[in-house]
């Protein structure tokens, strides 16, 4: 039957059914496409699932190389029916971990797009890179089994066709409305989901029903949102992260800079004994090369034990092997080439229960030497009491702090009796022992506050602020009893001593310092005149009183031009009789007077009381580093004769001090002479010609000056191997008048010349005497006539002079020395 002659009914029925079956047709092909697409999308989404999951857990590992939490990770992660292979591959390339692969077996190559599941392969291989903060550090291959989503096809398509033939005799309409609808429903679903991997995270599905689509439209649209606030979320995170990094790097980079500009050697040692950090001052203080961080501590203990004295060396060692590390104190290491430096050990308190330390070293070296010579310039060396300086200074203080306060300040001066006696009778070594137990006997008698200071020889002196005359008089009777007491046993008998103390109060007694010292030293003297072993408060006697002001005035004014350097020399030329040529200079001291510095002050003036209070030591010194210093400086043939005191001559150190001048200026010792007065040799002639013999050792000649003042002359010029003798200036003056002076004189040049000495004559001042003296074969002159002192040296000398000396010595002279 013609399609015409059909009824419409046929016709909407067959046309019905023709649509129905096209349009069942249609659907079963166009859902097994979109079946196949929604697989692969949903294959996809899982794969970047698991790939996001194994890149959270293998991360950490990876970057940590814990291979063994890897292999676990991908045995867990890999399931067969799902992911047939994992393996896990490095920054490099090189394989660490795997699951479910022969990794002898070479992997296949990646798969690319969309996932096919019609090819004969049923694996699907992918990579997948892992990266911490956008740094990579490896990659991931899998392999994904198809199997599954070939098997929901077949399935799909088997229940399509069934479904749809029922459904096609029941309601091709309805069926054919779902299908629509579903795909519909579908295709926007699947478009937003592009839109989201892409990136867009602003999409949002309208969803009209609460079906399993309208559900999945919602749960997608959550999604969504969930998936933008976590990506706003990271990066966030992620720029706070950049910025504290920023600060964390400023910080380390201000403390590296600010350690390693610090003088102190700085280490940080962690809980494991590794070394975190060592500034460039550590290395130089030990002078090893820079430390790395990651040295060992065990490594490094090793060299600085090396450089130690064995006892720092076992502290340094018990420090080191500390099972905890506690706070330790300020230690002393004692280097071998002499360094002190000064070790502290502070705990670190760190983050996850660990632990650390903070090693701090210091070289104190140049500190301590400079506070052991700050030490020794107000102390001195044998009693370890305040020395004359330091007195002074404690002196000034006391008495501003009186003036300031009105109280009143003691003051006692303690000379011990008869010491010279036991010193000489007993030697040296037990005089030095008797001044070290009065001076511990001193200070055992007095309080805190109280000060006892040794002016030198044996001269005490004890200064004691806030006390009146009444309780000062009464530490004056407990010194001198103590002082009583003192036994000293020597091998032929024991040694008793006693001393006069004088004493002193300001206001009571003084205005101001420089007269409670007049005092004080007045006192002294009373006690003496009172019969030694005894004290005396001082009693006015205007006269007196003036003599020792004037002579503490004297003492204080040269203490403190040796402080202020205004001693100077000048230098008078001693010539050849013969030829009147420069043969060398005598150094003769001066003082510049300290309110006029124009104005220079003469010897005689200040000489006797630096003897008397014993200052010429300092003096004799200080004249010696000049002459030295000046001779190292001038032409190797000048010489120069500096004159020595009787002080000095007792002094047994002074042969030291003179060598070690000698070899820091590195100079010959035959081009310094040094003049002793005949008084002061015959004092002790004992000490005096041990003195000279070494003198002579060292090199220096040594002239007898002021000879024929004393009653036996020439029996010392047989006991003192001198190198020449200077005739007394008053038996030159009146030489050419006198007749029993020129007897004198010929008779000291011709016993003089015998002994093969030079003879010297001073005090010449006119052509007549230096005729007289050459006719009588005097060898070298001196006198204003020739040539008065002056701060410069005559350059113009025989440069023979120092063979001569030589020649004296050997026995055999020259007609002119």
């Amino acid at each position: 039957m013609p399609w015409s002659d059909w009824s419409l009914r046929s016709k909407l029925i067959v046309a019905c059914v023709l649509v129905q079956l096209a349009a069942a047709a249609l659907l079963v092909f166009h859902s097994t496409e979109l079946l196949q697409r929604t697989l692969a999308t949903q294959a996809t989404f899982e794969t970047q699932q698991v790939a996001a999951l194994l890149d959270q857990a293998i991360a950490a590992p990876l970057a940590q190389r814990d291979y063994a939490t890897l292999q676990q990770t991908l045995d867990l992660v890999r399931s067969d029916k799902a992911i047939n292979y994992l393996v896990l591959r490095d920054h490099r390339g090189k394989v660490v971990a795997s699951s479910g692969w022969d990794e002898s077996r070479p992997l296949p190559a990646r798969d690319a797009g969309e996932i096919d599941l019609d090819r004969s392969d049923a694996t699907w291989h992918l990579g997948v890179p892992v990266k911490v903060a956008g740094q990579p550090l490896g990659q991931v291959d899998l392999g994904l089994s198809t199997a599954r989503l070939r098997q929901a096809r077949a399935d799909f398509l088997h229940r399509a066709v069934w479904v749809g033939s029922a459904a096609l005799a029941v309601s091709m309409l309805v069926l054919a409305g779902i299908a629509y609808a579903i795909t519909r429903h579908l295709a926007r679903l699947a478009q937003a989901s592009q839109c989201v991997a892409q990136g867009d995270f602003n999409i949002h599905l309208t969803v009209r029903a609460n079906d399993e689509i309208g559900r999945l439209g919602a749960s997608f649209n959550a999604m969504a949102a969930a998936l933008k606030e976590r990506v706003a979320a990271l990066e966030t995170s992620e720029a706070q992260q950049k910025r504290h990094l920023n600060v964390a790097r400023e910080e380390k980079s201000r403390l590296t800079t600010l350690l390693g500009a610090m003088q102190s050697g700085i280490m940080f040692v962690d809980e494991k004994a590794q070394v975190v950090y060592a500034n460039a001052s550590f290395a130089r203080l030990w002078a090893v090369p820079e430390i790395a961080s990651g040295h060992r501590l065990a490594d490094i203990l090793p060299v600085l034990v090396r450089q130690i004295e064995p006892a720092d060396a076992q502290h340094l060692e018990l420090m080191s092997r500390a099972a905890t590390v506690q706070d330790a104190g300020p230690h002393e290491l004692h280097t071998l080439d002499g360094r002190i430096i000064v070790q502290r050990v502070q705990a670190v308190a760190q983050v996850d229960d660990g632990g650390g330390s903070i090693w701090i070293h210091d070289d104190v070296t140049l500190d301590r030497h400079t506070q052991q010579r700050a030490h020794q310039a107000l102390h001195d060396p044998l009693t370890a009491l305040v020395n004359r300086r330091g007195y002074y200074e404690a002196l000034r203080t006391a008495v501003d702090n009186a003036a300031s306060s009105g109280a009143s300040v003691s003051l006692l001066f303690v000379d011990l009796d008869d010491f010279k006696h036991a010193n000489d009778v007993a030697g040296h070594r037990t005089g030095d022992d008797i001044l070290v137990t009065v001076a511990h006997t001193l200070t055992a008698q007095m309080r805190k506050g109280e000060i006892v200071a040794r002016l030198g020889g044996d001269e005490f002196a004890v200064l004691c602020p806030g006390i009146e005359a009444p309780g000062a008089a009464a530490i004056a009777a407990r010194l001198v009893q103590a002082i009583s007491e003192l036994r000293f046993p020597t091998s032929e008998r024991t040694l008793r001593i006693g001393c006069s103390v004088g004493v002193a109060s300001l206001p009571a007694d003084a205005r101001n310092g420089d007269d409670l010292v007049a005092c004080a030293d007045a006192a002294m003297y009373q006690a003496k005149r009172g019969g030694k072993n005894n004290w005396a408060a001082f009693q006015s006697d205007p006269q007196r009183l003036q003599l020792e002001s004037a002579r503490v005035n004297w003492n204080a004014r040269i203490h403190r031009a040796l402080q202020g350097q205004r001693f100077v020399l000048h230098f008078q030329p001693v010539l050849r009789a013969a030829d009147l040529s420069v043969a060398h200079h005598e150094a003769l001291v001066r003082m510049l007077d300290e309110d006029d510095p124009g104005r220079v002050i003469s010897p005689a003036e200040f000489i006797p009381h630096a003897e008397s209070s014993g200052m010429i030591r300092q003096i004799d010194r200080w004249v010696f580093e000049a002459c030295v210093a000046r001779l190292a400086a001038a032409d190797p043939a000048v010489c120069i004769a500096a004159n020595l005191s009787a002080r000095s001559l007792e002094d047994a150190s002074f042969p030291g001090f003179l060598r070690s001048l000698f070899q820091r200026c590195d100079l010959d010792p035959r081009r310094l002479h040094i003049e002793l007065t005949e008084t002061s040799a015959i004092s002790d002639p004992m000490v005096a010609r041990q003195l000279i013999d070494t003198l002579r050792g060292l090199g220096c000649a040594v002239h007898l000056d002021d000879f024929g003042s004393g009653f036996s002359s020439f029996a010392h010029l047989k006991l003192l191997d001198v190198d020449a003798i200077k005739i007394d200036g008053n038996f030159i003056r009146n030489l050419q008048s006198d007749s029993s002076n020129r007897l004198f004189v010929a008779s000291m040049i011709e016993i003089a010349h015998n002994l093969n000495k030079t003879v010297i004559a001073e005090h010449v001042e006119d052509e007549g005497t230096l005729e007289a003296l050459r006719g009588l074969g005097v060898d070298l002159v001196q006198g204003f006539h020739l040539g008065r002192p002056g701060s410069q040296l005559t350059e113009q000398r025989a440069r023979g002079h120092l063979a001569v000396v030589a020649d004296f010595r050997r026995g055999t002279r020259s007609d002119v020395a």
